[in-house]
């Protein structure tokens, strides 16, 4: 395109902006929105665990999308007077920093703020989830018995914890210890779930890991069993972490099927270290 083409265009778009108010509006100071974290609130005895791992929020104003930010977050905004202003509390998928949304479970919060620009507003957001959650299966080994075994063909089985430093949250976890020896050990639910296709099914768990864990989903229709799906590989934590597993694109494969939860650690090929992994408040939600 000729240079004098460009400069016409430049001057043109310019002067557009500056006839519609839009150029002089976005200039200046901005006002500021600081948000450190997001609060889970709720009831503990019927939804389980409230601890969460909010990483984003996604940020809408007078229902206006206006990104999505890490906390925690100081967000600017050219924008001043009376706002609406909506937060979503926002989660890695899978633990994948690259792949982040909106958690579906959690109540968008809703404020009313008046921005002044050069001032910063600390907001202190809270989400609960929805009144339409189903909790499925919630497991906080806790109880004499818990709802996981080892499968068939495992060389060790499953144990519970109840140390102070092995324990995320209540009583107890599960202990999940393989090694050179007894390499191989694959945790299953003991109950099948029916999980429904085309909506959100997510399964929340804290964990604490020195190799690899995998989590996966097998399902059955009558007598057919299905290879398990390995969906996601947990990267080592020294430290409890939280992670949100989504099963939504993996459910209704075959209609009807009813859908075990795996979790198996993978001790490394020729480690003489021992493999172990700790899990604790597993929550299955549609």
């Amino acid at each position: 395109m000729p240079r004098s083409l460009w400069v016409g265009l430049w001057a043109l778009s310019l002067f557009l902006l500056q006839s519609c108010g839009w150029y002089a509006k976005d200039q200046g100071v901005p006002a500021y929105l600081h948000v450190d974290t997001v609060q889970v609130v709720g009831t503990p005895q019927t939804q389980g665990t409230l601890s969460a791992r909010v990483k984003d929020v996604w940020l809408y104003i007078d229902g206006d999308l206006q990104g999505a930010y890490p906390l925690p977050a100081t967000i600017p905004l050219l924008r001043e007077g009376t706002v609406r202003l909506q937060f979503n509390a926002g989660i890695l998928l899978n633990g994948i920093s690259a792949t982040r949304a909106a958690y579906p479970f959690f109540v968008p919060w809703d404020t009313v703020v008046d921005l002044y620009r050069g001032r910063t507003d600390t907001l202190r957001p809270r989400t609960s989830y929805r009144n339409t959650v189903r909790y499925v299966w919630l497991e906080d080994f806790d109880n004499l018995g818990f709802g996981l075994r080892a499968r068939s063909g495992s060389d060790t089985v499953l144990l519970r914890e109840n140390r102070t430093d092995s324990v995320f949250e209540g009583l107890s976890s599960l202990y999940m210890a393989v090694d050179q020896r007894a390499p191989y050990l694959v945790a299953e639910s003991i109950d099948q779930f029916g999980l429904t296709a085309g909506k959100p099914c997510f399964l929340e768990l804290n964990y604490r890991n020195n190799v690899p864990l995998q989590v996966g989903l097998q399902s059955q229709l009558g007598s057919d069993i299905s290879d398990p799906l390995w969906i996601v590989e947990l990267a080592p934590a020294a430290l409890w972490s939280k992670q949100y597993i989504n099963f939504s694109p993996y459910l209704g494969v075959v209609n009807g099927a009813r859908y075990r939860v795996l979790l198996r650690p993978l001790h490394p090929s020729g480690s003489t270290v021992p493999s172990r992994v700790w899990v604790d408040n597993l929550k299955l939600l549609q």
